[in-house]
């Protein structure tokens, strides 16, 4: 309605402003005339505004229905979409839920199965570290097979571990129950292989040759492949043989585990344990023998230097000098060894000046004190010289024993052994020489240092002795004269 008098306005407006102008060309028409033919133009144009606005309204009110209940329609689906959504949110989040918690189960089953796999390959490590002699070449392949599985599938899954498990069980039972096996092994100290059967008793086993020569507890030597068969003794052969060929008879069993028989096996002979010491053992053995030889010729040599006592030299000391040559020589011949060899050489000098018999008595005791001193100084020389040889060894030990290392590492101590052995084998018999040496060069040398000082106070007491006879002599005399 307001855009119709808006209309009607602006036609007045004009036709109100165009009218002095067409009243310039023609005669002015009547007012009234104007405002009717204007209403009558104005009521045109607001007919068909109308009938265009209610047409504009019908086509509206026509299209707003079903526009409507498309909306209507619309909504639903949405509502019913919405719906769809949360549900299958709902479900999503539900499935998430339940994939984790299998994520989870799966990882655990994983740590479990890679946990159960990690534990039968240690049982199955330490089970081929623990193979008895014998069982290496009957075993080791399935070792190996299943060792070789289990790396295979060592996340995948358990049959490995469950294969395992069955493959150790089935040999503890067999253990326990005792069994044989066919095979070879070495016999201790001949180093010759010969064919047999293996007997399992536990952790015991035994071999039997073939030829029911050879019946043993074996061992495994470090670093050798090959079972070692030891002879045991007071085991009854008759006996044995039946327990390798009717798996009856009588085993000798080991309670130490065969810590006994490698104790026995280390400990060798005399011969083997210088030989452990190498080149230089033998030198010190040498100086060793050499030095005994020393000791034992002092010894003997000891017992020839013979002495009288004081009291018996005293007597013929006063017999000696109160008597004729006649007796003097008979006094001496009573003593024995060296002092009678002194006075021997005193009394072939008794009537020569003192001077004389003083140097005939020093150049006796010299001669004794060089003869029975000789060699002893050589003694004292191998007392001294053999722990330095020793130590030699010990140096020539070590440095084995570095080029060892430099060549095998340190993880094999076998392989050390003989490096070590020289070290403390040269050391060992150094000291065993030098200490027997030192304690007889000191006997020695005190026994006969002793029977020598007695042997020159002897000299002096035959050199007083005569200067005192010499004196009475001339006092005689000079009374005489």
């Amino acid at each position: 309605m307001k855009a119709s008098l808006w209309i009607g306005c602006l036609a007045l407006t004009a036709s109100a402003v165009c009218l002095p102008a067409r009243a310039a060309e023609q005669p002015a028409p009547p007012l009234e005339r104007l405002v009717n033919q204007a209403v009558a133009d104005y009521t045109a144009k607001l007919q068909d505004a109308t009938r265009e606005l209610q047409a504009t309204r019908d086509r509206i009110a026509a299209e707003k229905k079903p526009l409507l209940d498309r909306i209507r329609e619309l909504e639903d689906r949405a509502v019913a979409l919405e719906a769809q959504v949360s549900t299958q949110e709902a479900r999503q989040a539900e499935n998430e839920d339940k994939r984790q918690r299998l994520l989870k189960d799966g990882a655990l089953l994983a740590k479990n199965t890679a946990y159960q796999n990690t534990l039968a390959m240690d049982a199955l490590k330490n089970a081929a570290s623990g193979l008895l002699p014998g069982e290496v070449e009957p075993l080791g392949t399935a070792i190996a097979t299943l060792q070789q599985r289990i790396e295979s599938e060592r996340n995948s899954g358990g049959a490995g571990a469950a294969e395992i498990s069955r493959f150790l069980l089935e040999r503890v039972n067999q253990q326990l129950g005792g069994y044989s096996v066919e095979g070879k092994a070495l016999v201790a100290g001949k180093n010759v292989m010969v064919p047999g059967r293996f007997v399992y008793l536990g952790p015991e086993v035994f071999f039997g040759s073939s030829d029911q020569t050879v019946f043993g507890t074996v061992r495994t030597r470090e670093g050798s492949t090959y079972s070692m068969t030891y002879d045991v003794p007071g085991w009854d052969r008759s006996r044995a043989a039946g327990l390798f060929a009717k798996a009856e008879g009588t085993a000798a069993l080991d309670a130490s585990g065969g810590k006994a028989l490698r104790l026995q096996e280390t400990e060798g002979t005399v011969w083997q344990h210088i030989k452990r010491g190498g080149v230089v053992a033998f030198l010190i053995i040498g100086v060793g023998l050499l030095a005994l030889g020393i000791a034992l010729h002092k010894l003997w040599e000891l017992r020839q230097l013979r002495l009288d006592s004081p009291l018996e030299v005293k007597g013929v000391l006063e017999e000696f000098f109160s008597a004729n040559p006649e007796q003097a020589r008979a006094a001496v011949s009573r003593l024995t060894g060296s002092t009678a060899g002194l006075f021997a050489a005193g009394l072939r000098c008794l009537g020569k000046p003192k001077d004389v018999l003083e140097e005939q008595l020093y150049a006796y005791t010299l001669q004794q004190r060089l003869h029975f001193e000789r060699r002893l100084p050589l003694l004292a020389v191998i007392a001294t010289a053999a722990p330095l040889m020793g130590l030699l060894g010990t140096v020539m030990g070590m440095v084995k024993t570095f080029a060892l290392i430099t060549v095998f590492g340190t993880g094999n101590a076998a392989k050390l052994s003989s490096g070590i052995s020289e070290v403390l084998v040269t050391t060992e018999l150094g000291l065993a020489v030098a200490i027997p040496a030192l304690v007889a060069h000191g006997f020695l040398s005190h026994r006969i240092q002793k029977k020598l000082s007695l042997l020159e106070q002897y000299a002096v007491e035959f050199l007083a002795a005569a200067s005192e006879a010499r004196k009475e002599e001339s006092e005689v005399g000079s009374h005489q004269a």
